[in-house]
């Protein structure tokens, strides 16, 4: 048997068997002090005569059957796989840069928990809803990084996800239009697959022109979306010290620091690269998204096993018939038939 094409699909299942040892650990010890007992009570031919029907083989062997049907079905539930075959399997969908705004005005708590902590909650819901699909997630303060290059690869969009921070980029600001220059070259070079950009901010930009880049990004066919995160009211800006104290930024003259979201500023860059904006919905935006023509765009070799446990399934269930059908006494109607009385 080849090794490597063996396996079980969940080998965790097989510590159950580990209870089935205990079971038969407790059978033995139980079925040893039986016997001492009824050695007290009466010798062997004794007891054959004062219970006649009693019989150890039969009660053995129905525990048997039992312990091996409980193995088969563990075993079937672990779900042994053997056989290997390769299956190509081609990955339709269009090819999606976030760029998410890790500025320090993300912090502001306008909305629960806070602006970068209910962003990085619904990107995460884009993704599982989006999996068929490439993505990359640019980040952008004062300026803007590819955090993770354009993938297949769920989890690991997760995991960059869970590690983003308003710590991320030293360089305060927010410059979309840099970010929105940083998502279109993540993209590949495939024009055959279509190709948007969601940026998700509170659209305070100080940095550059992001309605015209924008609208360059359209005129290379590419899509740009938008989401507002905040409220219009001015809110303070929430800081932790060094040590783990909450205080609030200030500005040069000691007066607290307030952000708001620019819902005008978001929907003209909306309006320029040709998407929709949404204030912290993302449903027109994942609808967009679905309305958008599929390509196939990527083909994946995954190896496929031939699931085995249907055999052991089989085994168990036969083992469990006949411990159902054998009783745990002699027959007394067997009994009488003697095979040497029987006329030919």
């Amino acid at each position: 048997m080849n090794e490597s094409n063996f396996r079980f699909a969940y080998p965790d299942h097989l510590y159950a068997l580990i209870g089935v040892g205990v079971c038969i650990v407790v059978y033995v010890l139980y079925r040893i002090i039986e016997q001492r007992k009824l050695k007290q009570l009466a010798d062997k031919e004794l007891l054959s005569i004062i219970v006649p029907d009693y019989s150890a083989f039969r009660k053995h062997l129905k525990f048997v059957l039992f312990t091996l049907a409980a193995v088969f079905f563990i075993i079937a539930w672990a779900q042994p796989q053997y056989g290997v075959k390769k299956q190509n399997v081609k990955k339709k969908g269009v090819e999606i840069a976030i760029a998410l705004d890790v500025s320090n005005s993300m912090l502001a708590e306008d909305i629960k928990p806070n602006r970068i902590e209910k962003a990085k909650f619904s990107i995460q819901r884009i993704i599982n809803k989006l999996e068929q699909n490439k993505i990359s997630i640019i980040t952008f303060a004062g300026e803007a990084y590819i955090q993770l290059p354009m993938t297949t690869d769920v989890g690991a969009s997760k995991l960059f996800l869970q590690n983003i921070s308003t710590s991320s980029i030293e360089k305060q600001g927010t410059a979309i239009g840099a970010a929105i220059s940083k998502c279109m070259r993540s993209f590949s070079g495939n024009d055959k697959v279509a190709k948007t950009i969601i940026v998700i901010s509170d659209g305070e930009n100080h940095e550059d022109d992001a309605v015209g880049i924008a609208q360059q990004a359209r005129e290379k066919g590419i899509c740009v979306h938008t989401v507002g995160m905040g409220t219009t009211n001015g809110v303070p800006i929430p800081i932790k010290n060094q040590y783990g104290q909450t205080n609030f930024l200030m500005d040069r003259n000691g007066s607290p620091v307030t952000t708001k979201l620019n819902e005008q500023m978001l929907q003209e860059i909306a309006a320029a690269g040709g998407g929709v904006y949404s204030r912290e919905d993302f449903s027109p935006i994942i609808k967009a998204l679905d309305d958008m023509e599929k390509s196939d765009f990527e083909a994946q070799e995954f190896n496929v096993y031939n699931e085995r446990f249907q055999v052991f399934l089989i085994l168990g269930l036969v083992c469990l018939l006949l411990e159902f059908c054998i009783l745990d006494r002699k027959n007394k109607w067997l009994k009488k038939i003697d095979v040497f009385k029987i006329k030919i």
